[in-house]
């Protein structure tokens, strides 16, 4: 019979640490890339919310406001680019957190068993079976179509 690895109750609990440890730390990333994620939110709906032109009652309402192209594009573009890299940070820290990752090679490892590695239980299995007398013919077409275009 095969022997059973005895595991002591201080191995047990040092494991134990360490593995909730190592969940905090995971959480702590998600957690603060979400809020930085949030604030560039906020921030990017005041900045749009402050160029809305509100007439008062003797202005016209559709002469907009005077402003700044550059000004507005290099908001656009700071707005953007933090609502977009939050978003993409707390999808990366998300997926990390609840497939229990913290390096890139653990990464690479779950996402090829995710997609399939390649390994032969993946691959389909040939079959030598005899072809009926239709799909023999398509087969040699095919096969003499290819050899003479080469």
């Amino acid at each position: 019979m095969s022997e059973v690895a005895s595991v002591t109750d201080a191995q047990i609990e040092k494991f134990s640490l360490l593995y909730k440890e190592r969940r905090k730390v995971q959480m702590m990333r998600f957690f603060g890339v979400t809020a930085l994620t949030l604030i560039s939110a906020r921030l990017a709906f005041k900045g749009v919310a402050s160029r809305k032109y509100i007439p008062t009652m003797f202005q016209l309402n559709h002469k907009p406001p005077p402003f700044s192209y550059k000004g507005e594009v290099v908001n656009a573009l700071a707005y953007g680019t933090a609502l977009s890299t939050g978003g993409f940070a707390m999808l990366g820290f998300g997926l990390c957190w609840i497939w229990d990752v913290s390096t890139l090679k653990e990464l690479g490892n779950k996402l090829k068993e995710l997609m399939g590695d390649g390994s032969e239980k993946d691959k389909l299995v040939s079959t030598n079976m005899d072809l009926d007398e239709d799909t023999q013919k398509v087969a040699d077409a095919l096969e003499a179509m290819l050899s003479t275009k080469k």
